[in-house]
């Protein structure tokens, strides 16, 4: 009997290939030599493939010893991260011990508050003279008449010829620098030293000729009072400046600039 029902016949479909994967490297490496292995371009379409059944794997084999990749992996970011902690550590120290170094090498006078050093006033007596001006606005000048004149300094009873030093702690190089002032200040001497970074000492009303500009120790003649300049008579004026502006100068300053003394600290 023949039968006038339409043949079909039935797909055939490509059994699945057989892969075998050989694990050399942990991680992407390891899973990109499997792909090429088992002729993918990358390792997604490794996957694709054996979502889709067209791969089967059959085994692995590890032909380096056995380790887990974690810890392997959790090893591999402790090491670098310890390195950092370790050059971070010695860094430190390093840096604690120059600044420890810094610290001990710093004389302690150029740490000194400026507000917290006393400021002599009219009638105290410094390195046995007497102070006859102090720091202040003065209603007006005594020889020009000029009202409200800043007195940037102490002004010191001293007779002409008193020797004025080198102010700074014991073994100071000490810069001078001798001027002559045409506001009023007659001669003048700056003199800044290593152990106070931005001061600078300042004397006028001095000697003519007596100034001597150059390198000198602390503790050295550098000067001699007199009354150069505009003035009521023969005296001393001492200023301090910090970093360019006038301030109320110490007496500790003072005393080593009429004794060559280091200042008290």
């Amino acid at each position: 009997m023949t039968s006038d029902l339409p043949s079909y016949q039935l797909p055939q479909f490509a059994a699945k290939q057989r892969c075998t994967v050989t694990v050399t490297q942990i991680g992407w490496l390891g899973s990109r030599a499997a792909a090429a292995k088992a002729d993918c371009g990358s390792i997604s379409e490794l996957l694709e493939k054996i979502g889709r059944g067209e791969l089967t794997v059959v085994s692995t084999a590890l032909l380096s010893q056995p380790v887990s990749p974690r810890r392997q992996e959790i090893s591999s970011l402790f090491r670098p991260l310890l390195r950092l902690i370790l050059m971070g550590i010695g860094a430190a120290l390093i840096l604690a011990l120059l600044l420890y170094i810094a610290d001990r090498l710093l004389p302690q006078a150029a740490r000194i508050d400026p507000a917290a050093v006393k400021t002599p006033a009219v009638g105290d007596i410094v390195a046995g003279f007497e102070i006859t001006d102090d720091y202040h606005i003065r209603p007006f000048h005594p020889v020009t008449g000029v009202a409200n004149v800043p007195h940037n300094g102490v002004d010191v009873a001293t007779p002409i010829g008193t020797p004025v030093y080198a102010v700074g702690q014991t073994g100071d190089r000490v810069t001078v620098d001798c001027w002559w002032d045409v506001d009023g200040g007659g001669w003048v001497a700056d003199q800044s030293a290593a152990s106070y970074p931005g001061y600078v000492f300042q004397s006028l009303h001095l000697s003519e000729n007596g100034c001597q500009s150059g390198q000198a120790q602390a503790g050295d003649e550098i000067a001699y009072t007199g009354n150069s300049g505009l003035g009521t008579g023969e005296h001393y004026d001492f200023r301090v400046k910090i970093s360019g502006a006038y301030v109320p100068p110490g007496e500790i300053y003072l005393e080593s600039a009429l004794t060559g003394k280091p200042p008290r600290q």
